[in-house]
């Protein structure tokens, strides 16, 4: 949370973020526990993977449908994909199908419930996915992160984590110290009208980046909402083009600076 030492750049999680469509396919990962934290393994044909490791930071619904098809699609181009449950089997969806008109679900408290214990979980789960899957010299790893996932994926830019790209798409809970930290390249994918994250405070974003030396680009939407990139209303052509856009520049981000480490 922000103190007076380290001001928000994007605020909490808030209602927006409940907002959009439930997409519709066939999953085609496996769910499997590292060290006790399931993981959605997305596996990428041997004949297109390019050896290298993504690792997924889900929005508040966790292990759902729509995040379960997206770390599908980046396997589909080349990234042997991991996406942790760091709400431990509690995401928002498990408490209501319509969690932005159920007058039954508390998103305040389940916020509360989750902020400390997330954080706690995907870095243990961070340091057990090096330890399983980055043995060899050769793999290197990406990270992408969704609204709560944008500190994770700070976090792993800093010189402490242990990625060498990285994306994100509507933060939420990132303050100055997030980006102060960050030391890999970084991509940001948002909404130019976002109440979690306003003009004022991606220009901040920018600033920080900019006086830091840091290799950066932040891609900015018109008339899409928060969430957008993971619950995008597909039946909308422009809102299905931005969130393809969005996960295209994405990808072609690790690309580009996997391939310059």
């Amino acid at each position: 949370m922000s103190t007076d030492i380290d001001p928000v750049l994007a605020k909490p999680a808030d209602l927006c973020c409940l907002k959009g469509s439930i997409h519709s396919g066939e999953p085609s990962g496996v769910v499997e526990k590292i060290e006790g934290v399931d993981t959605y393994i997305a596996m990428p044909d041997t004949k297109i993977s390019n050896g290298n490791v993504l690792l997924f930071f889900p929005d508040a619904f966790g292990f759902h449908i729509n995040n379960f098809l997206a770390m599908d699609a980046f396997a589909a181009c080349g990234y042997l994909t991991l996406g942790v449950d760091y709400f431990a089997g509690d995401p928002v969806w498990k408490h209501s199908r319509t969690p932005l008109i159920d007058p039954n679900f508390d998103f305040e408290a389940w916020k509360v419930k989750h902020m400390a214990s997330s954080n706690d979980i995907g870095i243990q789960w961070v340091k057990n996915v090096k330890a399983k899957y980055g043995k060899a010299e050769e793999v290197k790893f990406a990270c992408v992160g969704y609204c709560w996932g944008a500190r994770f994926v700070c976090d792993q830019l800093s010189n402490t984590g242990i990625c060498k790209a990285g994306a994100i798409a509507h933060p939420s809970f990132m303050n100055e110290s997030h980006v102060f930290s960050v030391e890999e390249p970084i991509f940001f994918s948002v909404p130019n009208t976002d109440k979690l994250f306003i003009p004022e405070q991606r220009s901040r974003t920018i600033e920080i980046l900019t006086s830091g030396k840091k290799r950066f680009n932040i891609q900015i939407f018109s008339n899409v909402g928060h969430g957008f990139a993971s619950r995008a209303y597909l039946s909308d052509p422009y809102e299905k083009w931005a969130k393809e856009q969005s996960f295209k520049s994405f990808v072609e981000w690790f690309d580009y600076w996997l391939q310059r480490e």
